[in-house]
């Protein structure tokens, strides 16, 4: 059997590209194999990624703008943290989402006023495409980001405050090996998370307090205020010798309820921190211990992690009381040095 090395046969699929079809010598088969090959290559109709049924429409569609001239252009606001990232090594990404997509993609300089990506193109199908690609792209960009808020309730007041600064106190007074103030967390910063996020402009830090606004309609058919009981003392590992995290364990089952539909919810918005995107629910505690509180080393081993066993051994049942939760706040991360209370605040919500 012959065949044309320089030109072999090809099978047109979708969006204009062409594969090779392999065809294989009747030495070895070939009149079994090429048959079969046929029939699946008739039969196979390559999927449209763009389908509308593969996605779910972007809100931003709806800003998509029809010009004069029949193009069409979107106003994207992206924050300037990403556009390094979308514009790549020389431009490389931003040309080969404007080549796949055919669109024409302006990234502002940071020294611009404004953060808005435009997005222009002749078919309204190919702006929409470039923003499926734009959002992918800033997804898996934010999730290599450290966190910069977190969603908290305050413990920093009333009984539980004050039975953890008699723990503290007694801890201390033990003189257990490796364990110093600088491990504790502040008194006047203890809380409870219930989730974390990267927030990189102003824009975005409200659009997450607006978020966190819109969770008031989960505390409907909750008790509010929330009752927080805290007694007992775990480890975030299994290694008690060599621990990183000791917690005061939390019951509080209607805050566990709005915990978790806060996190379903700011899970839709592409702003948690890789952390929360991968969880199903809060694990509610109150840190009490953590070795990256320790400003500075006093050996090479010790930010790493601390021994645990004696704390726990003597003070593993603690009761730190109760209290009650009627607000929660979106805090900056690493801010409570700027403020004598708590931790800087971006937006709060009471009830």
């Amino acid at each position: 059997m012959s065949r044309n090395v320089l030109a072999p046969p090809t099978q047109q699929m979708s969006h204009n590209r062409n594969y090779r079809v392999n065809i294989v010598h009747d030495d070895f088969g070939g009149s079994k194999w090429n048959s079969a090959n046929e029939k699946a290559i008739k039969g196979y109709e390559e999927p449209d990624l763009y389908a509308d049924d593969d996605y779910e429409e972007d809100s931003a569609e709806c800003n998509i703008e029809e010009l004069p001239n029949g193009s069409y252009k979107l106003a994207l606001h992206v924050p300037k943290s990403f556009y390094g990232g979308l514009i790549g090594f020389k431009g490389s990404t931003k040309r080969r989402i404007e080549s796949e997509t055919q669109t024409e993609i302006y990234v502002p300089r940071h020294n611009e006023a404004s953060s808005d990506l435009l997005i222009q193109s002749s078919e309204r199908s190919n702006v929409c495409a470039a923003l499926r690609k734009i959002r992918l792209l800033i997804d898996s960009l934010r999730k290599r980001m450290k966190a910069t808020h977190f969603l908290a309730v305050p413990l920093n007041k009333g009984e539980v405050q004050n039975r953890f600064i008699e723990l503290k106190q007694s801890i201390l007074d033990a003189q257990l090996p490796g364990i110093d103030q600088k491990l504790f967390i502040s008194e006047r910063c203890i809380h409870i998370t219930l989730g974390v996020y990267v927030l990189l402009d102003d824009a975005e830090r409200k659009e997450a307090v607006n978020m966190l606004q819109t969770c008031r309609q989960w505390l409907v058919d909750l008790k509010t205020p929330f009752e927080i009981k805290v007694k007992g003392l775990e480890i975030m590992n299994d290694d008690p010798s060599s621990t990183k995290v000791l917690y005061g364990t939390v019951e509080a089952p209607e805050l566990q309820q709005f915990a978790d539909k806060c996190l379903k919810h700011f899970q839709t918005t592409g702003l948690c921190a890789t952390d929360n995107n991968k969880r199903d629910s809060i694990k509610l505690h109150m840190t009490v211990l953590n070795c990256r509180y320790r400003s500075e080393k006093l050996n090479k081993n010790d930010r790493d992690s601390f021994d645990a066993r004696e704390i726990l051994k003597r003070f593993g049942d603690y009761d730190f009381g109760t209290t009650q939760c009627n607000e929660v706040h979106m805090c900056v991360l690493n801010s409570s040095k700027e403020v004598d209370d708590f931790y800087k605040t971006t937006g709060s919500l009471k009830f």
